[in-house]
């Protein structure tokens, strides 16, 4: 969906979500950084810098490549200039996910600081961000809830491929319940509970959350057949079986460490 035209050049609202997500939480954690005692760098503006490059670079690249290769590789195998048409449908979060873990890794090591304490850092905001990716989904007619009566009050008249259905709007929902919920209980965490001092929990909450409450969603989206698997599940869902799993191993492994 465009914003607005200058010229040739067309502005997408997603772009602009994009670019509001990342100056909020360019600014959340630079403010953690500089201004309390949750975190202690002593090169805090070249780490900053850093943060900034690790991150956004491999979430731009990542989550579309995480779509590539996760949901629609058939397709993109043969029509591969249509990977860098970033303006139309497909972009994974668990691609984008994957990656960035692995550039905070080598971050880390650059600074020699907790692996934990970056991610917790970028945890803490993080729902805002794909909060505004839920909602950019339901401006643009995306991920749709499967279709319910009509005679329930809590729907929302939606544009579903090419058809109109009532449907549960299933991007406010997934926005609230994904995102909205775990921002509000994240920064009661942070600021009530001073949780970033204790390394590793925050980000634990946050995978075994999501990755619990999106497998639980998934049931009740819409999917084209081809994205589902076996025993009627999506592939969303066995990529968060998948997340879920590895991290308990990684939580045991540190808390035997403790």
């Amino acid at each position: 969906m465009v914003a607005f035209t200058i010229f040739w050049f067309s502005v997408h609202w997603y772009g602009i979500f994009y670019a509001i997500a990342f100056l909020v939480w360019y600014f959340f954690i630079s403010y953690i950084v500089n201004k309390t005692n949750f975190v202690k760098i002593y090169n805090k503006e070249e780490f900053m810098d850093d943060l900034l490059m690790y991150t956004v670079l491999w979430v731009l690249l990542w989550w579309r490549l995480g779509y590539v290769l996760f949901y629609n590789f058939s397709y993109f195998l043969h029509n591969p200039i249509k990977v860098f048409y970033v303006w139309e449908w497909g972009m994974a979060f668990a691609g984008a996910f994957i990656w960035v873990w692995v550039s905070l890794y080598l971050l880390s090591k650059k600074y020699k600081i907790s692996y934990f304490t970056v991610t917790d850092l970028i945890v803490s905001i993080l729902p805002f961000g794909l909060w505004l990716g839920r909602i950019w989904n339901y401006l643009n007619w995306e991920l749709f809830w499967k279709h319910c009566p009509d005679y329930l009050l809590w729907t929302f008249l939606c544009k579903d491929y090419g058809m109109w259905w009532y449907n549960i709007s299933n991007q406010l929902i997934e926005s609230f319940f994904e995102w909205w919920l775990l921002l509000l209980i994240f920064q009661y965490l942070v600021w009530k509970k001073k949780i970033l001092l204790s390394r590793w929990k925050l980000t634990t909450i946050f995978i075994i959350y999501y990755s619990t409450v999106r497998f639980i969603l998934e049931f009740v989206r819409y999917h084209p057949s081809d994205y589902i698997l076996y025993f009627s599940l999506s592939i969303s869902q066995y990529l968060m079986i998948i997340f879920f799993i590895i991290w308990i191993v990684v939580y045991l492994n540190i808390r035997e460490k403790n």
